[in-house]
């Protein structure tokens, strides 16, 4: 009796970097250029891969160009574009393929050449390390005499965004909707950056009630995109919450301007608890 083999084939994209394999280190997992500090007409940088003591795994290097997408995702255009962001035509990488043995360190070393002609704000690209090797997982079909094959292969991004010339990190909170959930409040948000150059923020969210902070709490940290925006979800817990009343819930945007200038965005929004089962916005 022949056994028919049905073969699939399965890509991990870690976006913006991720360990998806545990024993894989890379230092550092962005590179984030500013042209404006060399003279010179190219920059150089580098970043460094390593693998567990006990594992052998060959990778190959190659680029791609991103735009970052309004989740704050990396967004990845496989076929070739002439946008004039793409920083691939000015990036040369050594090596292009390379294997880890026994825990050592490899050093990935690249030149962005030609910075007169790149235009003037954020250029980007992404280099990916996939394992040359593919593995094999052997799955349970269903169907008799047919075996499911599933071949997995795993790549990493590390991202490289390049600023030149005049660029400009601008980021405004243009909605906040709040909403009850459970034992929650719900904030539906959304931040633009007006900037030719990415905005990283961070932040975090108050409950106050007068003068008096009941309870804070970090919120996810995120990336906007130039001339663009990012639409997020934050849930904040009101377990800390005792007593009905009035409360201000105080949202904290924070990022660092193309001047390396911290800024803060600050937006309050009233709510009223009427009962602790019970929260009304």
């Amino acid at each position: 009796m022949k056994k028919f083999f049905l073969f699939l084939l399965l890509i991990i994209t870690p976006i913006f970097f991720s360990e998806a394999n545990a024993s894989l280190k890379v230092t550092p997992t962005i590179l984030e250029l500013n042209a404006n500090e060399t003279k010179s007409n190219y920059i150089t940088a580098s970043f460094d891969v390593q693998g567990d003591k006990d594992e052998t795994i060959r990778f190959k290097i190659y680029p791609s160009y991103f735009k970052i997408s309004p989740q704050g995702t990396m967004d990845v255009i496989e076929e070739n574009t002439e946008e004039k962001a793409n920083l691939i035509k000015n990036v040369r990488f050594v090596p292009n393929e390379f294997t880890l043995q026994n825990g050592n360190k490899q050093k990935v070393r690249l030149t962005i050449t030609n910075l007169k002609n790149i235009p003037d704000g954020e250029s980007r690209m992404v280099l990916f390390l996939e394992d040359v090797a593919a593995k094999e997982l052997i799955l349970p079909s269903g169907m008799k005499d047919v075996t499911t094959k599933l071949i997995v292969k795993t790549r990493v991004g590390i991202p490289i965004y390049l600023d030149k010339g005049k660029f400009i990190k601008c980021a405004n909170i243009e909605k906040i909707d709040l909403k009850k959930q459970n034992k929650e409040l719900q904030i539906d948000l959304k931040l633009t950056s007006s900037g030719n150059s990415k905005v990283r923020y961070n932040g975090k969210a108050q409950i106050i009630k007068g003068e008096e902070l009941i309870s804070e709490h970090k919120i996810k940290n995120h990336v906007i995109g130039s001339n663009n925006h990012i639409t997020t979800t934050e849930k904040i817990p009101l377990d800390s919450i005792k007593t009905n009343g009035e409360y201000t819930l105080r949202l904290v945007i924070q990022y660092t301007n193309e001047k390396g200038h911290l800024k803060s965005l600050i937006e309050e929004n009233q709510f009223t608890v009427d009962n602790l089962s019970d929260t009304n916005i």
